[in-house]
């Protein structure tokens, strides 16, 4: 079966991922993790959470990789049947990836993460695949705006906190330049990532009344 878990930054969809993966490890599955090589935030084979979770990926896929020959290539040096694949930033997969996926899902299960929509609001090739062909779809919900409300979308921001909507669709957070946050679409459209200050009212001169 494939599923695909999506949520927007900062709703935890790694944490998920590799709390799940430790669960089925210490039930003695024979469990693979996943990874596209693109994500490279804290190093090419590392699988990593921002709460501090992390885990060394077992199989890093390039976007011209056949990942089903991978997967085999993974489940023949453990010497037993696969039974689940998690995959991280599922969205950085190619199309041609999922559906090769896709076809493997009746014989084991591939749980998948990651974001449906990027800075732009536009699909990612992968996160469309899943969305067509994935058996189970699933939201994490665990983001919240600044303002309170649901968070829906993905949001590029530079390091003075201006909401970015143009470049390129792929740009890894690694440093002060650019970070991702969710908003509500209201605050997304209009390009505020966190509350506006008030402006400070300036104090007329009082005129001071005879003693």
């Amino acid at each position: 079966m494939l599923r695909f878990y999506f949520g927007v930054m900062g709703s935890s969809k790694t944490a998920m991922l590799l709390m799940q993966r430790y669960n089925y490890l210490e039930l003695g599955h024979c469990v693979a993790l996943l990874k596209p090589d693109v994500d490279t935030r804290v190093a090419r084979d590392v699988v990593y959470s921002r709460v501090g979770l992390r885990a060394a990926a077992d199989i890093v896929t390039g976007a011209e990789d056949d990942v089903v020959e991978q997967v085999r290539w993974f489940e023949a040096a453990q010497g037993r049947r696969l039974q689940h694949v998690f995959v991280d930033e599922a969205q950085f997969l190619s199309e041609r990836q999922i559906v090769a996926l896709a076809g493997i899902a009746p014989e084991l299960e591939i749980h998948c993460y990651g974001l449906k929509t990027d800075f732009m609001g536009h699909f990612f090739p992968g996160s469309q695949a899943l969305l067509r062909f994935a058996d189970v779809l699933q939201e994490v919900e665990a983001s919240l705006c600044w303002c309170g409300a649901k968070a829906t979308m993905n949001t590029r921001i530079d390091s003075q906190g201006s909401v970015i909507k143009s470049g390129q669709q792929v740009l890894i957070d690694g440093g002060a330049q650019i970070s991702y946050i969710g908003l509500c679409y209201q605050h997304w459209l209009r390009g505020e990532s966190r509350p506006k200050r008030p402006v400070p009212q300036k104090r007329g001169k009082g005129r001071r009344g005879p003693r």
